[in-house]
């Protein structure tokens, strides 16, 4: 009987030993993981498994050294340390699995602030239960071969902590369950490592407080080692998972620019809504596949200041690299800017730089640019061009009878007449005061001077049907054309058809003249 007794024992004494030892074990593997993933990685993720590594060791180390105590002095403080890592570790997971949903997106202060608080007034509640003793009613001390046993009577603020713990388990293990149902391939295998590593403990912590375990045992510690080695597995073997967060530090979820996180291979790590509206080839999530798949609009080969259209919008894009993270290799940030309305206002500041501000005629600059091309294509084809000078008659003498705002409306309806009267491909500019030009490509002098015979007689009407003014408004005009050839001078041809003009302001004005030889002598 003493032989059996003695055997009893021992075996009792190493197996404390046993389980302790692996608990001292996986304390230090614990935090080596955490510490490991920071140097690794350094994004708020990482930083939050870090924590829970730390908390879990401390907790892990504490419990081993409480059960191989042999003072009930020494199992009370080893008790209490232990418990200050304890109440952390389910908050922790909570914002972990929280920020691994979100694809790295800041939470609400709430989000952060309200688990932290809850652990740390269990804390507070278990460090100070000597003077209350609602957490635990009472403690039983009971000599285990040498070693001190800890029992204890459950109080309301234990089932607290009980209540919360599984909550951290069961609310986190249903979000990453229904991220997998809707996240792409790329995604699951490491979704699936993190639901495991917040469901490894559940089993062993529901033993724990029901109280089946021999001699009160507490085996969630050791279920906390595979608890952080499956999140570690997970943040250490995924690019993808350490590529998002880093996206969203730029990130803003209300930005109208569209942004892409690309990982090293050109699949989608993240994209904001704006990036899924304007780009998205279907209703499907992006994330996971490749950029040619979900978003065809923008290639891989495309650069900083490329322009693509999307949904009738103009887009810029810049494309920043990624820093890169421990051996992967770096991503890039795509960045589409709509530049839209600031493209429409450019086109429209070039459009108002090329126009005389009041008649919307060719100013004298961009006639002579947009003719000059005009002859370029004539003169391949060796065909002819006219041009046609038009000068108001007696101008200033309108000005001083109706007065200024009068004459502005005598050049805007002088305007309109000559250019509702050529055709399209027609030429007319301002080229300065009350004097018009008109080039007509394609036209011999005669049929241009037929165009200025007509646009002379609209003229004459064109203010005779105002109530104000009702007085009639004539023009001198001069024509010159010629087949267009590598020697012809635009300034020579405007000279000749200006000289024809005033030939026929001295012949009485209110005619037109076609130059020749004569009106030159």
């Amino acid at each position: 009987m003493f032989a059996v007794g003695i055997r009893g024992v021992v075996a009792l004494y190493w197996n404390i030993w046993i389980y302790a030892l692996f608990l001292y074990v996986g304390a230090a593997f614990t935090a080596i993981l955490g510490i490991s993933a920071i140097a690794r990685y350094r994004n708020t993720l990482v930083t939050i498994f870090l924590f829970i590594c730390l908390s879990s060791a401390l907790y892990i180390f504490g419990y081993g050294m409480e059960v191989t105590r042999t003072t009930i002095e020494t199992v009370k403080t080893w008790s209490r340390i232990q418990y200050l890592g304890l109440p952390f570790i389910g908050s922790l997971v909570f914002i972990f699995v929280y920020f691994f949903i979100a694809s790295g997106r800041k939470p609400g202060w709430a989000v952060l602030l309200l688990p932290l608080l809850i652990s740390i007034i269990l804390v507070v509640v278990r460090q100070t239960n000597h003077i209350h003793h609602l957490y635990y009613t009472e403690l039983f001390f009971n000599d285990r071969s040498g070693f001190q046993a800890m029992t204890f009577g459950k109080g309301p603020w234990y089932w607290v902590l009980a209540t919360y713990n599984m909550l951290c388990i069961v609310v986190p293990a249903v979000m990453v369950g229904q991220f997998l149902l809707r996240s792409p391939k790329a995604y699951r295998r490491q979704a699936r490592y993190v639901l495991l590593g917040v469901l490894f403990p559940i089993v062993p912590y529901l033993i724990y407080i029901s109280g089946v375990t021999s001699d009160g045992i507490d085996i969630m510690p050791a279920a906390l080692v595979f608890s952080v080695f499956f999140f570690s597995i997970a943040i250490l073997s995924h690019n993808l998972f350490s590529l998002a967060p880093i996206g969203r530090d730029v990130l803003v979820e209300t930005m109208a620019d569209a942004v892409f996180v690309l990982d090293e291979h050109h699949r989608i790590a993240d994209a904001n809504p704006a990036a899924r509206e304007a780009f998205c080839s279907g209703e499907a999530d992006p994330i996971g596949l490749s950029l040619e798949d979900a978003f065809p609009l923008i290639n891989p080969s495309l650069k900083s200041g490329d322009r693509v259209t999307a949904l009738d919008r103009i887009w810029q894009l810049s494309r920043i690299p990624l820093p890169k993270s421990g051996k992967s290799s770096p991503g890039s940030l795509i960045v589409a800017h709509d530049i839209t309305e600031t493209d429409r206002l450019m086109a429209r500041l070039e459009l108002l730089a090329r126009l005389d501000s009041l008649t919307g005629l060719l100013n004298r600059h961009s006639w002579l640019e947009a003719v000059e091309t005009e002859l370029s294509r004539l003169s391949r084809k060796k065909r002819e061009g006219s041009v046609i000078f038009v000068d108001l008659d007696h101008f200033k003498q309108f000005n001083d009878t109706h007065g200024h705002a009068a004459g502005d409306i005598a050049l805007k309806r002088a305007a309109q007449v000559l250019k509702d009267g050529v055709r399209r491909p027609d030429l007319v500019g301002r080229q300065g005061g009350e004097e018009f030009v008109i080039f007509l490509p394609e036209s011999e002098p005669f049929d241009a001077a037929a165009v200025a015979e007509r646009l002379r007689a609209d003229l004459e009407t064109a203010l005779t049907a105002d109530e104000e003014i009702n007085d009639s408004m004539t023009g001198s005009f001069g024509v010159y054309g010629r087949v267009i050839d590598d020697e012809v001078d635009l300034k020579g041809m405007v000279a000749r058809a200006d000289e024809a003009m005033f030939a026929s302001k001295e012949a009485g004005r209110n005619r037109v003249t076609v130059w020749n030889k004569k009106v030159r002598d």
